[in-house]
């Protein structure tokens, strides 16, 4: 990921909370109509880009709605304001059980066809990425980037079409459920912890150990993100 990319996603990241706030305040209520991109953007100052972005991810969860040729709006599936904020806690939630569910019937059968089929140009991309990981977390740097990327060149090492073509479609949910994991305690350090021994079972050509290993990173993530909620 670029610095320009890492800060458009931070900048998004900006939008979607201005935009919480928003119907948390009551400034936005139940089926009102959004500024359009181009008058948001120039609103708060940042890109079209980060907007839309900020949008697609509001519209996934269930906050926001399309009417045809009409704009955005805000769901009107709710009475108040703080039901709403709740409402999207609670779809946020859903969203990461959801992606969480298809990580677990996916990747570690991923990792274990990445330990078969990996060339030795991959297996050096793959273990570069979990030690660039294990760098980040040292240094208290941007983490999205190799997390991401770990996960898609296994994808991409497996060498099955189809399988490249689910990254493609979850590959922007893995970027979101960053945003919500990011902040629970000890989450990098583990993920570097568990890439790089994916790493190595790949690079031992080890199917075995790679599908358990990413199964327990896997369940790991859902766990220490429920074990973050049930707290707060």
């Amino acid at each position: 990921m670029s610095a320009r990319a890492k800060k458009q996603f931070l900048i998004y990241e900006t939008v979607i909370e201005y935009l919480k706030r928003q119907i948390a305040d009551g400034q936005l209520k139940p089926g009102d109509r959004l500024p359009t991109v181009i008058a948001l953007a120039e609103q708060l100052s940042v890109n079209q880009a980060s907007v839309r972005e900020a949008y697609r991810v509001l519209q996934t969860l269930g906050v926001l709605t399309l009417g045809r040729g009409k704009g955005t709006f805000v769901a009107d599936t709710v009475t108040a304001p703080n039901d709403l904020l709740v409402n999207l806690h609670f779809a946020e939630r859903q969203s990461i059980g959801h992606l969480q569910e298809a990580r677990r019937l996916l990747e570690p059968a991923v990792a274990a066809l990445a330990a078969q089929r990996a060339t030795p140009e991959e297996i050096k991309a793959i273990m570069a990425a979990a030690e660039e990981l294990e760098r980040v977390d040292r240094y208290g740097e941007d983490y999205i980037d190799p997390d991401v990327r770990f996960h898609e060149i296994v994808f991409l090492a497996a060498h099955n079409p189809v399988i490249a073509q689910f990254l493609s479609a979850i590959r922007e949910r893995l970027v979101d459920s960053r945003r919500l994991t990011k902040n629970i305690p000890d989450a990098i350090e583990k993920a570097a912890h568990y890439h790089k021994l994916i790493a190595i079972a790949i690079k031992e050509r080890n199917p075995e150990a790679a599908r358990m290993l990413m199964s327990h990173h896997v369940d790991d993530v859902e766990h220490s993100y429920m074990e973050s909620e049930s707290s707060e």
